[in-house]
């Protein structure tokens, strides 16, 4: 284990994720100035997150998911006030590559008669579904009218989204081939974020995973950042220690989104001191900000 965590400590020193000064917009330059954050979707308490000191929060649009629990403008603008009267960014998790039966687009006809872009149920996550996310049908749930759900989010006061399950695209489809839905979901991220703009041109957009994407160009001058699940522990099993061909992989492309003055925030889901100890050491080696909870994201502060 020793050869094995001085093997990592080297592939890190490798690929310091530290910021090039350029920074091409005020979202990114909002983002380039975050030093701490956090990531909650469950159980989420306003006034809790309202009274600490982080610099970004990231949470659900909604207290419990549903349409009737949505947070209002005015609560959103008081959680983006800290309590030194600073400024706080404040993200709405939002996923594209999968429905969720708890939202309120869900139609509960489609058990019997699903849509042509509907799959099966994520095994992983009670409720939530596979989609054909290139399909028209689905993309225009996501934006582009007042009932949309990210136009919800803006009403809403957010400063922008925190998208999840871009990484949709490694799931096979005999419809599209890998590299046609690596190009289907750059297609997608790019004209919500064009949409978003033309509302808000600081709105930010920071997908979670879906690291491969960022090989190309017009992605990485879509996007503000990226986020990135179980970077360093987790990957394929919980609280075990990532394969340093799997964290080389992930930094080599991590590395050229942070080359162009975007940041990257990693999320790690551990409870051993030592495990979460050691993450932290090697996000400061990286120079990436950390959060660390648990997987179920029920809790309003990291590790």
């Amino acid at each position: 284990m020793g050869i094995r965590i001085a093997g990592l400590a080297a592939v890190l020193a490798a690929f310091p994720l530290m910021l090039s000064p350029q920074a091409s917009n005020a979202a990114v330059s909002a983002l380039a100035g975050v030093g701490s954050w956090t990531y909650q979707l469950q159980g989420i308490d306003l006034h809790v997150l309202a009274a600490s000191n982080y610099d970004l929060v990231v949470i659900d649009y909604s207290r419990n998911g549903t349409a009737a629990q949505t947070f209002s403008a005015t609560e959103i603008a008081n959680l983006r006030t800290k309590p030194d009267g600073s400024r706080r960014i404040v993200l709405s998790y939002l996923s594209i590559g999968e429905a969720e039966d708890y939202r309120f687009y869900w139609q509960d006809d489609w058990a019997q008669d699903r849509p042509t872009w509907l799959f099966a149920a994520n095994p992983e996550w009670e409720g939530n579904y596979d989609v054909r996310f290139w399909d028209p049908d689905w993309q225009a749930i996501i934006f582009g009218e007042p009932t949309s759900y990210l136009d919800q989010i803006m009403a809403a006061g957010f400063d922008g989204v925190y998208l999840d399950r871009v990484d949709a695209f490694e799931r096979p489809d005999p419809q599209l081939k890998r590299a046609q839905r690596e190009s289907e979901m750059v297609n997608f991220v790019t004209a919500l974020a064009i949409y978003a703009r033309a509302k808000d041109p600081d709105f930010i957009i920071m997908p979670q995973n879906g690291e491969e994407l960022l090989a190309t160009p017009s992605y990485r001058r879509t996007i503000d950042g990226l986020a990135k699940e179980d970077l360093l522990f987790g990957a394929e099993h919980d609280n075990q220690r990532n394969r340093l061909g799997t964290v080389r992989a992930s930094l080599e492309l991590l590395s050229r989104l942070t080359a162009e003055g975007k940041p990257v925030f990693v999320s790690e889901y551990l409870s051993a001191s030592s495990d979460v100890a050691q993450a932290r050491e090697d996000a400061a080696t990286l120079g990436v900000l950390l959060f660390i909870g648990d997987r179920e994201l029920d809790n309003a502060h990291s590790r």
